[in-house]
């Protein structure tokens, strides 16, 4: 059991699941008869990150499903980089809604790495979802090509190169109790998170084989495999929320274009003193739209 605000409490859970799907590990929190909202993390994330969400939607009536994506947490962590794909990680998602009954959930809401998964979830499983909802975060398939016209952008992507690269990227990552994503979170949300959840982060993420397993979605979207290149289309209504001061995408990039999303509203949500971890920076802010987003017909 973990309690998210003063009231809230979500239970643990595992569905086991036959190779070549992955083990989930993710929370439940609310009714289980309520609408349902699918909660996706980014990197290098785990489903803590809704912490500031939760107990929002749960008292507006919704029911809160919050997976660590595979490789993550204490989600199963399948060998190599083809496993990292828009299909397999998707269809863990499929069986953890199959498995907790729900049909169709009344969102997806994804941030970063999550906001990809959600669009490809929304591609490959339109009829189990009802809209999306993305925080600073793009459309897989549309991403290559505004990196490689946007200088700003490309430079902004520096890292994603290097996360290509065998080995070196987790040795540096994890060095010194892993300084360096220590130092990401004391500085780059607009105010530092508490020691408490960057020791639950770091935890997670040093679990064995979890960084190699989560910069292999990285590799997987890289030249090398292009898995994450052919996207569909996604055909439920897009809610974007943006925070203003993302140092790693550029907001120009923030709504899809119609030929990927043809229902996405065509103005986003700005947070201007928002950060990329937006969720963190505007928790209150965030849920207040989002669960509007959920009530609109």
């Amino acid at each position: 059991m973990e309690t998210f605000g003063d009231d809230v409490h979500a239970q643990h859970r595992i569905l086991r699941l036959d190779p070549p799907r992955a083990d989930v590990h993710y929370v439940s929190a609310g009714d289980d008869t309520a609408p349902a909202v699918l909660m996706l993390h980014g990197f290098p994330d785990n489903h803590a990150t809704w912490r500031g969400q939760i107990p929002a939607l749960v008292r507006a009536g919704f029911r809160v499903i919050a997976p660590d994506l595979r490789g993550y947490g204490r989600s199963g962590k399948p060998a190599g980089v083809d496993a990292y794909g828009p299909a397999p990680v998707t269809d863990d998602l499929a069986a953890l809604l199959d498995h907790e009954r729900v049909d169709s959930a009344r969102a997806v809401v994804g941030h970063d790495w999550g906001a990809a998964v959600a669009y490809a979830f929304a591609a490959r499983h339109p009829t189990k979802l009802q809209k999306l909802s993305i925080l600073n975060g793009v459309h897989p398939a549309v991403f290559l090509d505004f990196v490689l016209s946007n200088p700003t952008q490309f430079l902004k992507s520096y890292y994603i190169g290097f996360f290509q690269l065998p080995a070196l990227p987790e040795f540096v990552l994890s060095l010194a109790d892993f300084a360096m994503l220590r130092l990401v979170f004391a500085i780059d949300p607009a105010k530092p998170l508490a020691r408490s959840d960057v020791d639950t982060l770091v935890e997670a993420c040093s679990t064995p084989g979890a960084m190699h397993a989560a910069l292999n979605y990285y590799r997987a979207a890289g030249p090398a495999h292009s898995l994450w290149s052919d996207v569909g289309k996604c055909p439920v209504p897009v809610q974007v929320q943006w925070g203003a001061r993302d140092r790693y995408l550029e907001e120009k990039i923030a709504i899809p274009p119609a030929d990927v999303a043809p229902l996405a509203k065509k103005s986003v949500v700005s947070h201007p003193d928002a950060t990329h971890w937006v969720q963190w920076d505007e928790p209150d802010a965030v849920s207040d739209a989002l669960i509007e987003f959920l009530n609109e017909k």
